[in-house]
């Protein structure tokens, strides 16, 4: 990157890749070559679920070079437990960890840490109980993926033969992708999302008759039903990135009291900030002239509203998510799921499916002991809440917020703003995991004798710590930061994982790529979902 800064056609970023030293970014790579490597087959360590057969994939894994020693089965059904452990007898594979409980108490109960976790759910996600959820919620809650390392999970679709299924099952996936900005289409590569294409959302009945029933198209709902398979696919991929970068970590923060050192202890303060974001303060929405000023950071609600008037920016409309909502996509979902008191911007769910995404819901977290922390809606109001809130940052964080970027960070391809001290301060603390979109590999397929496809997922995630890590801790952040050379490798640095994450949404790392995108320096997209079915055929077109 300070190559192609130099060769620029543009002085300041000739300016800028000047002031990047040698040493400085010889340190960068050092210090992430210490933590990013190769590993041969019999040095990783594997976990998955066995079944009453385990030995199916345990002969796979030995084939493939793992060593027994480092094989973790688990299987909490009594039967099938027993069954498999007769089968290993007989096999006599010495070393084999056949664990007869949970893998999830085992990634609550134990500080392993696997390099690959292949989670074979058989069921949809979410299942009925849920449970499909909440395990990979717990793997990511307590870091049971090594810090570089490969989840493997294989979903079944849900029985959508049944209209209440496939009303449900299509409500909850549409709410989850409607206010993401770009989606993947049915041909590869990622289009905007489909608000975008005019989509409305869980419209009314009162609308198709004003518009007529040709109209009942332009719901997502509708759309979704339609191309089942294409957006629950698209569903678990973005789900599992989620999970990683931000439900689980914050999760595990707040679990304790590590949260505090970046943010104010008042909890509750920071729900209710949340919760204004799904819905208008219309008194200050017809008051402008009225409203009084408030502390809220204009660099920060420059990037994150392209519509907003900077000068207007002390006007407290809330109502944010509903604005913008490919920036808080997933309290907007939560609002559409009539999971908040929300205004006549969201209409209630089908009534069918109100249990089946409350137990969604209740999964994604699992049981937190947190004061003032219920549940997943929480815990979401508090993320957002504190991303979007400066007024509810600790001193140390808000010595992050004043930052002068504009004055300090030279104005790259992305202004310079406070987006690019809140997400690694927030990762610094609550270890999120990255995923790596480019490496990302998707399938489907149906198994012999079987009728329901299957979808796996493989998916690389990286806590890049390489990155978060390279600066100080958020005290000493904005005095790196007052060295240009140190501050312009950490830049470059955190380059890397927006351009990979550029087409994900923008729930965090908003506005922070130093070059632009070009064939040296891409945005990583998805590959398409490859049908392993001899008899495939597409069925509509998506987003064409």
């Amino acid at each position: 990157m300070r190559t192609a800064l130099l060769k620029s056609k543009v002085a300041t970023d000739r300016l800028a890749g000047g002031e990047c030293k040698d040493e400085d970014l010889i340190s960068w790579r050092t210090f992430r070559a210490a933590a990013v490597g190769t590993r041969n087959p019999d040095e990783i360590t594997v976990a998955y679920l066995a079944g009453p057969e385990p030995q199916n994939d345990l002969m796979v894994l030995l084939d493939l070079g793992v060593r027994p020693e480092n094989i973790w089965a688990f299987e909490v059904e009594e039967g099938a437990a027993a069954k498999g452990l007769h089968t290993l007898r007989e096999l006599r594979a010495r070393g084999i960890k056949f664990i007869p409980v949970g893998i999830e108490d085992y990634f609550i109960g134990t500080p392993r840490r696997f390099d690959i976790i292949y989670f074979d759910a058989c069921g949809p996600f979410p299942s009925r109980s849920s449970n499909t959820a909440r395990v990979l919620a717990t793997m990511f809650r307590y870091c049971a993926l090594a810090p570089l390392g490969v989840l493997i999970s294989n979903f079944a679709r849900p029985d959508v033969s049944k209209p209440e299924d496939l009303e449900r099952y299509s409500f909850l996936v549409a709410a989850y992708l409607y206010p993401k900005d770009f989606l993947e289409s049915k041909d590869g590569g990622s289009v905007e999302g489909p608000q975008a294409h005019s989509y409305l959302f869980n419209s009314s009945p009162e609308t198709f008759e004003e518009w007529g029933d040709d109209e009942r198209d332009e719901d997502f709902v509708e759309e979704v039903k339609e191309n089942f398979e294409h957006y629950y696919g698209l569903f678990i991929t973005r789900s599992l990135m989620d999970l990683a970068t931000i439900v689980a970590p914050m999760a595990r923060l707040l679990s304790s009291d590590l949260w505090k050192i970046a943010f104010k202890g008042d909890l509750e303060a920071a729900i209710a900030r949340g919760k204004r974001l799904v819905i208008f303060n219309e008194e200050a929405s017809g008051s402008d002239d009225e409203a009084e000023p408030d502390d809220a950071d204009d660099d920060i609600q420059g990037a994150i509203s392209s519509t907003s008037d900077l000068d207007n920016a002390h006007i407290d409309s809330d109502g944010d998510a509903i604005v913008d909502s490919d920036f808080f996509s997933l309290i907007w979902t939560l609002a559409a799921c009539g999971l908040y008191p929300v205004d006549s911007n969201f209409r209630p769910p089908p009534e069918g499916a109100k249990k089946f995404i409350k137990d969604w819901h209740n999964a994604l977290i699992g049981k937190l002991h947190i004061q003032h922390i219920k549940d997943l809606k929480d815990l979401m109001a508090v993320y957002y809440a504190w991303r979007h809130d400066q007024s509810l940052w600790s001193e140390a964080m808000q010595r992050i917020g004043k930052f002068p970027y504009r004055q300090r960070m030279p104005f790259l391809c992305d202004v310079p703003t406070s987006e690019i001290g809140f997400y690694p301060a927030f990762a610094q603390l609550a270890y999120p995991a990255h995923p790596n979109v480019r490496e990302t590999r998707r399938f489907r397929y149906v198994a012999e004798t079987k009728v329901t496809p299957m979808f796996i997922d493989v998916i690389a995630f990286d806590e890049c710590r390489y990155v978060h890590d390279w600066i100080s801790a958020m005290h000493l952040t904005p005095e790196d930061w007052k060295d240009l050379s140190a501050q312009m490798t950490f830049r470059f640095a955190l380059d890397g994982i927006a351009k990979d994450k550029r087409w994900f949404g923008s729930d965090f790392l908003f506005g922070c790529h130093v070059v632009g995108e070009s064939a040296d320096f891409p945005a990583s997209e998805l590959t398409l979902r490859n049908d392993l079915s001899p008899d495939s055929t597409d069925d509509g077109d998506v987003f064409d």
